[in-house]
C-alpha cells in the first residue's frame, strides 16, 4: 500500500499521522460527532490510535482531508479492511464544507487509490436511513443499493461501490 499524499483540484488527502491529531479534534465538530454517533473527542482519538496501527500493517486506507486554499484539515475518509467490518467506509467533512464538491473529490481519490492498490472488486458502506445527505452523496459517486439492515442506532442503507472496468 502506498502512503503518500493524494492531490486533487480542491483538496489534498494525507495519510493519517499523529501530528494532525489536535487539528483533527478541532475540526471534528459537535454536529459531525452526533451524525457519526461518537460520544467524545477522546473516544475518537482512541480510534485514531487504533487506525495508525492498522495503517502500519496495510490494513486500512485512512486519509485526512485538507482543503487546498488554506491547507486546513476539514475531514477524514477511510476504507477499512473487508475482514474487519461490514461497513468499510468511514468518512466525515466539517459541515462548513458540505455541498462544495470536496466530499465527492475525496471519495473519488480514495476509491481510485483503494482499487489501484488492492485486488478488491468492491467496498461497502452503511448509512443511517435518517442521513439522506450522506446517502445521496454516495449514490452520486456510483454506490449502488444492496439492502437495508438493522444498525447499532436504527435502520441503515447498505451500499456497494464497485471497481470500474477499464
Amino acid at each position: 500500500m502506498k502512503s503518500g499524499d493524494l492531490k486533487g483540484k480542491i483538496i489534498m488527502l494525507r495519510p493519517l499521522s499523529k501530528i494532525y491529531f489536535s487539528d483533527y479534534v478541532k475540526a471534528f465538530s459537535p454536529k459531525v460527532k452526533e451524525l457519526l454517533h461518537v460520544s467524545s473527542g477522546e473516544s475518537e482519538l482512541e480510534y485514531l490510535q487504533d487506525r495508525l496501527e492498522k495503517q502500519k500493517k496495510g490494513k486500512t486506507f485512512f486519509y485526512l482531508i485538507f482543503e487546498n486554499t488554506e491547507n486546513k484539515l476539514i475531514g477524514a475518509i477511510e476504507i477499512r479492511d473487508p475482514q474487519e467490518t461490514d461497513s468499510q467506509l468511514y468518512s466525515w467533512i466539517h459541515e462548513d464544507y458540505w455541498g462544495t464538491g470536496i466530499y465527492q473529490e475525496a471519495l473519488g481519490l480514495v476509491s481510485k487509490e483503494y482499487f489501484d492498490e488492492t485486488q478488491e472488486k468492491s467496498y461497502n458502506a452503511n448509512v443511517d436511513i435518517t442521513n439522506l445527505r450522506s446517502y445521496y452523496a454516495l449514490k452520486k459517486q456510483g454506490f449502488i443499493d444492496s439492502g437495508i439492515k438493522k444498525g447499532p442506532f436504527g435502520k441503515q442503507y447498505k451500499l456497494v461501490k464497485r471497481k470500474k472496468h477499464k
